[in-house]
């Protein structure tokens, strides 16, 4: 009897993706100008201030804000840093509080500055950004407990911040994406308004799903979105052998999605392992009567908003977004 050979390959991804030209762009200059920055190896110190200088250039130039103020807020005995960024000189702004990614052990206000910076000029709105601890220094939930801390204590002073504490809403990017609705949750199961919530800005986050047609089909060395970089990045932040569904200020389809959600603008990018994730959380809002919004864009790799420079997608999509915000407040952005 024969004995029967079979080739295997369990990832079942292409080598390299089918990008579009502008993001084939970005990688091109990302393998010269990152070369120099290290941020796989080292501390986790070391990896952190590698990101911050490989971040500077693409965070160069961009809108200017009217006014710029770092502050420290109360969390027990320890601060949490944030950013205040303000488009034009008014006060009683509505205000986004912006949660960066990095996979919850990388990024701060510095590396996300123009990200933050285009959501405070296009929406005309404050943007707060929250510098959350970041793992493994601590695990799952305290970036979420310092994040809804930092927003209650700016709307309890929003006098003092020129913020409107009627009209505020969560914006970020990957882990961002997944603290603005786990944050968004934590707020409504304490009881909180969430009418006041006028809208989440979501850049294709991550929201619990275990396996699915983009996980299975992209991510790659080309990106650090790997099977192994997402395990990775997911039992550093929740800790070792920890259940994601013990935890629904992560997984966010263990929560009830049928009420009391906010607005959401949701985006993904096609060649992005957690694409699904976007794509499910929309089909979810939208088939429970929840306002939402999906763009999904063509050729793109995650982090992609990072390089409106280059990419007109990122622009877009950043425009977008706080223009949902801004229709939501009740505001007429013209740009």
């Amino acid at each position: 009897m024969g004995e029967f050979r079979v080739t295997i390959n369990p990832k079942n991804k292409p080598a390299t993706p089918e990008v579009n030209w502008q993001q084939a762009r970005v990688l091109e200059m990302q393998a010269e100008y990152a070369a120099a920055f290290d941020t796989q190896a080292g501390t986790y110190e070391e990896m952190r201030a590698a990101y911050r200088e490989e971040r500077k250039m693409w965070n160069s130039g961009g809108p200017e804000m009217a006014e710029t103020i770092d502050f420290e807020i109360p969390f027990g005995e320890d601060k949490v840093p944030a950013r205040l960024l303000r488009p034009v000189k008014a006060e009683k702004l509505p205000v986004i509080f912006f949660m960066h990614g990095g996979g919850f052990v990388l990024g701060d206000n510095d590396t996300h500055n123009l990200v933050q910076r285009k959501l405070a000029a296009y929406s005309g709105c404050v943007v707060v950004g929250i510098e959350y601890t970041l793992s493994p220094e601590v695990v799952y939930p305290r970036a979420i407990e310092e994040c809804t801390t930092a927003c209650k204590y700016v709307l309890e002073h929003a006098e003092e911040y020129g913020i409107d504490p009627e009209k505020f809403g969560f914006a970020g990017d990957s882990g961002g994406a997944n603290l603005s609705m786990g944050v968004t949750m934590h707020l409504r199961d304490d009881g909180f308004d969430i009418s006041r919530i006028k809208g989440n800005i979501l850049f294709y986050g991550s929201y619990g799903m275990k396996a699915s047609v983009s996980s299975n089909l992209h991510g790659g060395s080309w990106d650090g979105m790997s099977e192994e970089d997402l395990a990775f990045y997911l039992e550093i932040y929740l800790g070792e052998g920890v259940d994601p569904i013990d935890c629904p200020y992560f997984d966010t389809f263990i929560n009830d999605l049928t009420h009391d959600v906010p607005p959401c603008f949701i985006v993904s990018a096609e060649l992005d392992p957690l694409r699904d994730d976007s794509k499910l959380l929309y089909e979810i809002l939208t088939n429970n009567g929840i306002q939402a919004e999906y763009h999904e864009y063509k050729g793109a790799l995650h982090a992609f908003i990072h390089y409106s420079k280059v990419m007109d997608d990122a622009e877009d999509a950043l425009r977008r977004g706080a223009h949902f915000f801004a229709h939501n407040c009740g505001l007429d952005p013209r740009n």
